[in-house]
């Protein structure tokens, strides 16, 4: 367009109409929770992982109650398959479960079916060795125990049940039933397909593909105020010096965004639009900017 002209109070004309230009104001790095109302009513969380350098993550509460995660401005997916891809450690449901909820486990006894019912399986129920249907899953990970499932735990030779005795909040759980992947290589190759649509699919690359966009310091990089800021927020102790994202960063983002849904007192949303939380953007990170959208 024309060049701007600037007026008295900060505005400029921008072809013939006044604009504040906000856009050149850059939020900073680390980590920002906000919230909207959607439809009238319900509040929608979300947060924006904000790095000094590389792709910006964004986790947010979609409209069925998951969250959900976005790259850069690529389409939506899981977030669960997001933390699955962190390694092989989250790789397993039940794993995921454990970090989101306290279980328990509980002994197969007499009145067994009726403390299960109503609970949720913390991992996979299976008829073990021996049994004659030995292998079958009775109730999968994740899944809440009805009466006949609780029934058939009871008479099967199963000897303890890890499950979730209260559930505050539904969200993580649903997320993760929602995840379409089950397995760290599963969620690897989603996300590779995600990034690069179009190439075949293979492991090696998906792998290349992850560490590259968010271990590797060259690509990502929180920088110091980043990893301060993150760091602050969730009153954990990861190494200053730590300028990729960790899992730990993504966990406790998830985590954060359950503890304002749930009400609290310690979880507050930022207000981004204080600048302090935003730099006046330098000319060169402009020209960046609009050589990546020209891309």
């Amino acid at each position: 367009g024309d060049m701007p002209i600037m007026l008295g109070g900060g505005e400029f004309i921008i072809n013939g109409a006044e604009r504040v230009v906000v856009s050149q104001l850059h939020r900073s790095p680390g980590i920002d929770f906000v919230s909207e109302i959607e439809g009238g009513e319900r509040r929608m969380h979300s947060c924006r992982i904000i790095p000094e350098r590389g792709s910006w993550i964004e986790l947010n509460v979609t409209k069925k109650e998951s969250l959900g995660v976005r790259i850069d401005q690529s389409g939506k997916f899981s977030a669960m398959t997001f933390l699955r891809a962190m390694g092989p450690e989250f790789g397993a449901t039940n794993s995921l479960i454990r970090l989101f909820y306290e279980t328990e486990s509980v002994k197969v006894s007499g009145d067994v079916a009726e403390k299960l019912t109503g609970k949720f399986a913390a991992e996979d129920v299976i008829y073990p060795a021996g049994h004659e249907r030995c292998g079958e899953i009775i109730v999968e990970a994740g899944h809440a125990i009805n009466s006949t499932a609780a029934q058939e735990i009871a008479d099967s030779t199963v000897k303890t049940v890890e499950i979730i005795p209260n559930v505050l909040d539904p969200l993580c759980l649903d997320s993760i039933l929602e995840d379409p992947t089950a397995s760290y290589e599963d969620a690897l190759l989603r996300i590779y397909q995600r990034l690069r649509p179009g190439n075949p699919p293979q492991l090696e690359k998906a792998v290349d593909l992850f560490k590259e966009k968010f271990f590797d310091v060259n690509r990502y990089r929180l920088g110091r105020v980043g990893r301060f800021r993150v760091n602050r927020k969730f009153q954990q102790d990861i190494s200053d010096d730590e300028m990729t994202l960790r899992p730990e960063d993504f966990i406790n983002a998830m985590r954060y965004i359950v503890r304002l849904r749930t009400g609290d007192p310690t979880a507050q949303i930022d207000d981004i639009d204080n600048l302090g939380n935003r730099r006046l953007r330098t000319l060169d990170e402009l020209a960046d900017d609009d050589l990546r959208k020209g891309s």
